[in-house]
């Protein structure tokens, strides 16, 4: 059986609107992008479901099967409708609507369990163009329930929109979705033939063409994300293709020609304009961070002069070369002198990052022992454990460990700032050091019974200027830049830092691997890009 053009509409705009709704929901999961993909699950069911009855246009049983199957799910669709509308005008949450929203779906259920009766719809009507149930005493509330709801979720749309008092992002994003919502709700005109009304199934087109505002106003007005516009408008054509490959009997005549080329040139145009966009923003985006390690560049070497003088002064004011100190005087000069200690490191760290970010670290690669190495660490933290009690405790490997091919001060740093840190966020209890061979690695572990870590701090640890939560209100002078550097030194050596924790107040334990053969040159520099 050839169907009327429109019809065949309904299949790729049925995948399209579900494509949208899903990636709404995955990019962002608010309650509204929860809403408008259930909403576009129910959209594309029906849409599906009114193809699969125009096909079952010869059989009775199956166009009343189909047509009860799309009932089903159009009572929810109008609930689902008013509540993201309400979401949408972020008016959900007042005590009144709350109450609506809960008979919309009290109404949703009950004309869903109709569906599956005889109350709502039953026998067959065909006529010209096609085929529809007979509309039953249930039909005429149904209808109602329709009208009103749908009516109330487009009036507070234009409400919002029209109030000069909202913002203009919330302004947009209600223009959009009115516009899309009002073409759609046009589609209700279908439902005239459950009255005996022979109709030219035109009002089908609604539904594509409430998928392409959509789809539009997603991807180009980001109403509810952003960066998803390639992935759409790739996925529309494919499906747009596919509906012909699967359904090769379609004849669409000159109308239906024209409305395909339009879509599909609509599509092309605005998917180069995508990438075009994204190249460019990319060129932007690279100048951006070389300008700003550039700048952190400069302005850190203009800093350790000044500080380094500072550090000089305040040490040897401390340390009596300019005559004895009282203790009043003593105790601000040795603040002065650890602050700049400390603005010294960071200053350091984001020389590190600088260079690693632009590709100028520089390798220098000799056979060093990981127990010296391990020594020396364990020496530059025992004070600072000592004045916290803290029981700290290397524990060397029986048998003897290969020597380690790399860059001996690098890899230091990156052990020494995972000790550091170990000491520094580990109030009581100890911290363990081991070394052992694993594979062709050595594995360095470091295990405290710290403040520890949740899943969430994990991700984001070894990222730039990211610290855990809890570290924050331990210490509030870290930068978040120690375990960045200290992961791309490893990472310069093919060796790799992972974590483990059980979570909070439940320690971590650090895992370096450090490769015992390095394919590397000497005074390389190593280019990250």
């Amino acid at each position: 059986m050839i169907l009327p053009f429109p019809v065949y509409f309904l299949v790729p705009s049925a995948f399209l609107v579900a494509i949208v709704g899903f990636y709404s929901w995955v990019k962002s999961k608010k309650s509204e992008n929860l809403l408008f993909f259930l909403l576009t699950i129910c959209q594309s069911i029906w849409a599906i479901c009114t193809f699969l009855m125009w096909k079952s246009c010869d059989v009775d049983i199956n166009i009343i099967f189909w047509d009860k199957v799309l009932y089903f799910f159009t009572p929810l669709m109008v609930a689902l409708l008013y509540h993201f509308c309400l979401e949408v005008c972020q008016v959900s949450k007042i005590k009144e609507n709350k109450i609506i929203i809960g008979i919309s779906y009290a109404l949703a259920f009950l004309f869903s369990f109709l569906a599956s009766t005889n109350y709502l719809i039953d026998g067959v009507f065909r006529y010209e163009w096609g085929c529809h149930t007979y509309a039953q005493g249930g039909h005429n509330f149904f209808l109602a329930y329709l009208l009103v709801f749908v009516i109330a979720s487009l009036w507070n749309l234009y409400r919002v929109y029209r109030d000069k008092k909202v913002d203009d992002n919330l302004r947009k994003k209600t223009f959009y979705v009115f516009i899309a919502f009002l073409i759609y709700s046009f589609s209700a005109i279908e439902l005239l033939p459950a009255y005996g009304v022979p109709i030219y199934p035109f009002a089908y087109l609604c539904f594509p063409l409430f998928s392409i505002i959509i789809t539009y106003a997603i991807t180009e007005k980001n109403i509810f994300i952003s960066g998803v516009a390639t992935d759409v408008l790739i996925g529309f054509i494919l499906v747009l293709f596919s509906t012909f490959l699967f359904f090769p009997e379609i004849q669409l005549g000159l109308f239906g020609k024209i409305i395909i080329f339009i879509l599909l040139l609509i599509s092309c145009l605005l998917l180069l304009k995508h990438n075009h966009e994204d190249s460019k923003r990319k060129e932007e985006a690279e100048k951006l961070s070389k300008l700003k390690s550039e700048f952190i560049s400069i302005v850190s070497h203009q800093l350790r002069t000044p500080l380094t003088a500072i550090r000089g002064y305040a040490g040897m004011l401390k340390d009596g070369d300019y005559g004895p100190l009282s203790k009043k005087t003593f105790e601000p000069i040795n603040h002065v002198h650890e602050s700049s200690i400390s603005m010294i490191k960071m200053v350091n760290s984001l020389l590190s990052v600088t260079r690693i970010e632009r590709g100028k670290i520089s390798l220098e690669f000799e056979k060093f022992s990981i127990n010296n190495l391990l020594d020396e660490c364990i020496d530059d933290v025992s004070i600072k454990a000592k004045e916290k009690n803290l029981n700290l405790k290397y524990i060397k490997n029986k048998g003897r460990l290969p020597l380690v091919n790399g860059d001996f001060e690098k890899i230091k740093h990156a052990v020494l700032n995972i000790l550091n840190n170990a000491v520094l966020y580990t109030s009581k209890g100890e911290v363990i050091v081991k070394a052992y061979k694993l594979d062709s690695f050595i594995r360095i572990e470091i295990k405290d019974t710290g403040i520890g870590l949740e899943k969430e701090e994990i991700k984001n640890l070894f990222n730039s200027f990211s610290r855990g939560k809890r570290g924050t209100e331990v210490n509030t002078q870290g930068t978040g830049l120690g375990l960045y550097v200290a992961k791309n030194f490893i990472e310069m050596h093919k060796g790799k830092i992972s974590v483990s924790s059980e979570g909070k107040d439940r320690g971590s334990t650090f895992f370096i691997d450090i490769p015992i053969k390095s394919s590397f040159l000497k005074g390389r520099d190593f280019d990250l890009k």
